[in-house]
């Protein structure tokens, strides 16, 4: 199985890449055939070690052709680079997730009762405190006593069950955040099966016109409301879960950015929902006592689909898309760039986007293979690999099979990620009272030179 999952990610870069002209932004740039060509230097993107430019090119080019006196320095690959899309990271991942049948049935993979689950949030990402990358991020300087972070907008969608990353975009820091999660469901529909995805979003994300975006896809969403939205319709709810109906009144269809959505809606009294009110007993964290949290969801799921119960868990599930954050910036360090224009710094972002896909598709084999393991020895724990050492493996021999792709190789460094991974599961705590704190990680890798 480990061996198959070589080529899917292998034919995920070759399928994207038959074409790659259309991700060269300059005419007659990689038209002529080099030793080190177009595709060899996605793959260096894809598949560097993070240790330095020049010393992963060192590294690269000893794996990819065994040999070290190729001259191709830092220089030129920071030159060649300035002329690639980033959006080709983003187009395999994509094609990646594919291969691997995310959007059909596939029992490797988790569902809430036959849903997946996806949660839609966004994160500042620290980028580089240039003035030319301030600029091109949209930064102002506009007072004389602080200055502003030098920070981005990200926009993920995030499988919350099995961990995939299905979406992000990387946009200004003062880009509002609702445009953004827009485009990233316009960017999802080809890649999950809407009738079987359910979106989680918190109390930043109730919008209308949201709603009315995920129901035209023919999927379900569960959002949590702010208190002071939607006052005159909630006046009416009499029980704690029922029907109700949201008056699309011009002053909030004029909100409606989709001129298509306006005028399908504008014709609509109003958009039936329902609304649940749950009790969620949350940990203070100055005093540790429990105290009782009381939630409004919003939802288009029907009783008969989901109860009361049922929305309620799946609303505090949306707390994975901020451990898989986490994970991304402190063990894949997307925030550790190579460059300081803005087109490096999004292809530094977007192809890590393949690597921790994989890990997460790796991760849920694991999660299979260990306790179907464990259950032949009639033990009933659950257990799960251990993630750090996996992303460990990965990193050290993905480079060495994708670069040498011998049926040697693949079977040799696949069979090590086996056992290697396989040793020494780690139990699965459940009712965790308090998440455990991130540690402190350098936000940029100091052996990296910007380029």
């Amino acid at each position: 199985m480990v061996i198959v999952m070589f080529y899917l990610y292998e034919s995920a870069i070759d399928t994207v890449l038959t074409n790659h002209k259309k991700f060269v932004n300059t005419e007659n740039k990689f038209s002529r055939n080099r030793k080190f060509e177009f595709q060899d230097i996605i793959k260096f993107f894809l598949f560097n070690k993070g240790s330095s430019n020049q010393d992963d090119l060192d590294d690269f080019l000893e794996d990819k052709f065994d040999e070290v006196d190729l001259e191709l320095t830092r220089q030129n690959l920071s030159q060649q680079r300035t002329f690639i899309d980033p959006f080709v990271f983003k187009e395999i991942s994509k094609e990646y997730l594919k291969n691997i049948n995310y959007n059909v049935n596939n029992p490797l993979f988790k569902t809430f009762n036959g849903f997946f689950l996806i949660a839609g949030d966004g994160s500042n990402f620290e980028i580089p405190d240039f003035e030319d990358v301030r600029k091109e991020f949209g930064i102002k300087n506009d007072s004389l006593v602080r200055r502003e972070p030098s920070d981005a907008k990200f926009s993920g969608l995030m499988d919350v069950m099995n961990g995939f990353l299905l979406d992000g975009i990387i946009g200004n820091q003062r880009q509002a955040e609702l445009p953004l999660m827009h485009q990233n469901l316009d960017n999802i529909q080809d890649i999950i099966n809407p009738t079987q995805s359910i979106f989680i979003f918190d109390r930043g994300y109730a919008a209308m016109e949201l709603f009315v975006h995920i129901i035209e896809m023919n999927s379900f969403f569960v959002a949590r409301l702010q208190d002071e939205y939607y006052k005159k319709e909630r006046k009416q709810v009499q029980s704690n879960d029922e029907e109700i109906k949201l008056n699309l009144t011009g002053e909030r269809l004029q909100k409606f950015r989709n001129p298509e959505f306006k005028e399908k809606y504008s014709k609509e009294p109003y958009l039936k929902l329902r609304i649940a009110t749950v009790e969620v007993e949350k940990e203070n964290e100055e005093t540790g006592e429990i105290e009782i949290e009381i939630y409004s969801l919003l939802t288009n799921l029907p009783e008969n689909i989901m109860t009361t119960d049922d929305i309620c868990e799946i609303y505090h599930q949306r707390g994975g898309i901020e451990t898989n954050y986490n994970t991304l910036k402190n063990r894949y360090y997307i925030e550790n760039y190579t460059g300081k224009r803005r087109i490096t710094i999004e292809q530094d972002i977007y192809s890590k986007f393949l690597r921790y896909n994989i890990f997460c598709h790796y991760k849920n084999y694991f999660y299979n293979l260990i306790n179907s393991r464990k259950r032949k020895k009639g033990i009933q724990t659950q257990y799960q690999v251990n993630q750090a050492n996996l992303i460990r493996k990965l990193k050290k021999y993905l480079p060495k099979m994708i670069l040498n792709p011998t049926v040697k190789i693949i079977r040799k460094y696949s069979i090590k990620i086996i056992k290697l991974c396989s040793k020494s599961p780690e139990k699965i705590r459940k009712n965790r009272k308090s998440p455990r704190r991130p540690t402190s990680a350098r936000k940029f890798n100091m052996n990296y030179r910007l380029t």
